[in-house]
């Protein structure tokens, strides 16, 4: 089935520069020809890196009230949610009740809390617990390996060897399928899941340097190809290779361009081709 009218729910930061976060979620989803329902969690001037320290604005008060709002809108019919990063205890809580509400086929929940060992300023374990139990209502989870690592409690790096790896995403593939995100083997870089109880990787050439938004740009085309109904591995495979299209062309710029995020050019224009292209099949 082919899904063109779905509306997606995306809750995550908004970064008022650059191309990164909740702006990035919304420009992909547009190629896609989804509507949105954005709900950022934070907002801030800039990306807490490379700019100095931002200016943020949390927005708990009002995160219920423009469920309420929501709710009362008849034809506002939310189909899937993406979930990225949150901050706060609080706003975790808030997004599960409300996420309960809703009959939504795809729930992907990126667990944001930390990377290369270590969890982000500001997090501790009532954080990783609020996490802990967001993911349970998740139909999809993209964690790092270090997040992984948190959630299974089994620690983790990227280059962890696969018996790791198995281990730790079976005592989290309960209701969700967890897909391990960056993930280093042979040069590339990548994501791994289970199937048939062995892991299935698909990779791309690894790209030397630190390159902001890809795990939200990784989340947000994924969840769009799986609202199309696409076959899992498949929508892994697009989504792996769109990300590595944007870090390609990111890299090409200047590296105190960086901070700005990705260069979505030639991944969105894919997007855009693949989304006329079933919208001519339907015809």
């Amino acid at each position: 089935m082919i899904i063109f009218e779905s509306k997606v729910l995306i809750a995550e930061d908004f970064s008022a520069v650059g191309r990164l976060s909740m702006s990035a979620a919304v420009a992909t989803f547009a190629a896609f020809g989804i509507q949105t329902a954005a709900v950022p969690t934070e907002l801030l001037s800039t990306q807490t890196e490379g700019f100095g320290k931002p200016a943020t604005l949390q927005l708990t008060d009002w995160l219920p009230t423009a469920f309420a709002h929501w709710r009362q809108i008849d034809d506002l019919t939310i189909s899937s949610a993406v979930i990225g990063y949150i901050g706060q205890t609080k706003a975790c809580r808030q997004l599960q009740t409300e996420l309960a509400h809703l009959s939504l086929r795809h729930i992907l929940v990126d667990p944001v809390m930390g990377d290369r060992g270590k969890m982000y300023a500001g997090f501790d374990a009532g954080y990783l617990n609020a996490i802990k139990q967001l993911v349970k209502i998740a139909t999809v989870i993209t964690p790092n390996a270090f997040e992984l690592g948190l959630l299974s409690g089994i620690p983790l790096t990227d280059q962890s060897v696969d018996e790791q790896l198995i281990a730790a995403i079976k005592k989290c593939e309960t209701s969700a399928r967890v897909i391990v995100t960056g993930i280093k083997r042979d040069g590339g870089i990548g994501s791994c899941f289970l199937a048939g109880g062995k892991l299935i990787w698909i990779s791309s050439p690894l790209i030397p340097g630190h390159f902001y938004g890809t795990g939200d740009l990784f989340a947000a085309l994924l969840c769009g190809y799986l609202n199309f109904e696409m076959n899992f591995e498949a929508a892994v495979k697009r989504a792996v290779f769109g990300t590595y299209e944007a870090v390609a062309r990111t890299s090409h710029a200047s590296k105190d361009q960086w901070k700005y995020g990705l260069d979505l050019t030639k991944t969105l224009y894919d997007v855009s081709r693949f989304t006329l292209g079933q919208k001519r099949e339907e015809v």
